[in-house]
């Protein structure tokens, strides 16, 4: 049997990212659901983030100023809940001309968090605010869902699967993938 994952992405759909390219540890805030979410999680399920970083790539902060930043994250989840927070974060840092295959619409880093954590696609759910994330985690053959917490997006249809689209991590909507 294999352990289920939850995949997410990071700016806009666990933290705050409202001017962009996060990454000051000291102005990192975590959207209240994250935190409800967290605490009704069970602890059995793997978590991670898959996130780009371009500002890396950009120059505009180095590696360790985001690893201090995710360890931030987990900081604000463990001191707030009782869970243990996220296990691991997988990261792009590279802007979208240098044509990786890291970059999120690709699905190289989900595919490295499915290995990593010795899990099925089918035993993964992929959460993320952009379209973006939605065709990653469906190309890595995931089942994946929008937070669109701005209410931006109508009903969706992407190469013609319907899109998941919520307004929030309120637990109750995602109870039945972890069933």
């Amino acid at each position: 049997m294999y352990k289920k994952l939850i995949i997410f992405d990071r700016d806009g759909t666990i933290n705050l990212d409202s001017k962009g390219y996060s990454h000051i540890k000291s102005e990192c805030k975590i959207y209240e659901d994250v935190y409800s979410f967290f605490s009704a999680l069970d602890t059995n399920i793997n978590i991670c983030v898959v996130t780009n970083q371009s500002g890396i790539g950009r120059g505009y902060y180095s590696e360790k100023e985001m690893h201090e930043f995710n360890y931030e994250i987990n900081k604000l989840i463990r001191l707030k809940t009782m869970h243990r927070g996220i296990d691991h974060f997988f990261f792009c840092p590279h802007i979208p001309s240098d044509k990786c295959n890291c970059r999120k619409p690709k699905n190289q880093l989900v595919k490295k968090a499915l290995k990593f954590f010795n899990c099925k696609p089918y035993e993964a759910l992929f959460i993320g605010d952009k379209l973006t994330d939605f065709q990653a985690g469906t190309s890595a053959g995931i089942q994946s869902i929008i937070i669109d917490r701005e209410n931006s997006l109508d009903s969706v249809k992407l190469e013609n699967l319907e899109v998941n689209i919520y307004s929030s991590l309120e637990f109750s909507n995602f109870k039945h993938y972890f069933e």
